[in-house]
């Protein structure tokens, strides 16, 4: 089977609290994957794992065929947070940041999906609303080309329709060649998006197809609660 990412018998730990223990998971191309999981679950930590901005204590993490490590940097954009641009920054000074930071990045892709968000060049990132700083970090994130997108509750914030047209371009940006995966607690605003569905849950995983869900005639938020249930 062909897979962007790999994760096998996965344990981590902060002090003497275990966040993994043993869990596995493969990501493939052309998937929208919802990563679900009540708070202190280890969704963001995952994420940083997939990433390599922290190390797992034991298991095996593999990301288009190489040991996760800084070869697999080109291949996983993981979204930033807005407090990490300079606040006198503008949305131009912060392209050519990230154009300068990132081999990968497309200036071009940037310029159209600037266009999409109605983002402004000339505007200062501390003149921008939450909503706004939040649709440049998702700009700046989507203008590498990678393999794999990581993003840690990319809505949060966001008004209902902007929640709408920031998810319409996130689908939009998917293609047979990478894959999008997205930790959020907002299921009803998502789950119409997910092809995936992997909650973590008591340190373990769960995994199942979003159309699995649907054919059973339930709701994604619905099958979750049922998980996080059980003990």
């Amino acid at each position: 089977m062909k897979y962007i990412a790999k994760v096998d018998n996965l344990y981590k730990r902060y002090g003497n609290t275990v966040v993994f223990d043993g869990i596995s998971l493969y990501i493939e191309p052309g998937k929208i994957i919802g990563l679900l999981g009540e708070n202190g679950a280890g969704k963001t930590t995952l994420i940083k794992l997939l990433s390599d901005i922290c190390k797992a204590d034991a298991g095996n993490i593999i990301i288009c065929e190489h040991p996760v490590c800084h070869i697999t940097h080109s291949h996983v954009a993981y979204m930033l947070e807005s407090s990490q641009l300079y606040p006198w920054m503008r949305v131009s000074d912060a392209i050519n940041y990230f154009s300068d930071m990132f081999s990968d990045f497309d200036k071009v892709k940037a310029f159209e999906l600037c266009r999409k968000f109605n983002l402004e060049l000339k505007k200062k990132i501390r003149n921008l609303s939450k909503g706004n700083q939040e649709r440049v970090m998702l700009m700046l994130t989507f203008s590498r080309n990678v393999e794999l997108y990581c993003l840690d509750e990319p809505i949060g914030g966001l008004d209902p329709k902007m929640k709408k047209e920031v998810m319409e371009v996130i689908a939009s940006c998917l293609t047979a060649d990478n894959a999008i995966l997205i930790s959020s607690h907002l299921l009803r605003d998502l789950e119409e998006y997910f092809d995936i569905i992997y909650i973590l849950h008591n340190r373990k995983i769960t995994s199942v197809s979003a159309e699995v869900i649907k054919q059973g005639n339930q709701r994604i938020e619905d099958f979750y609660m049922e998980v996080i249930g059980r003990d």
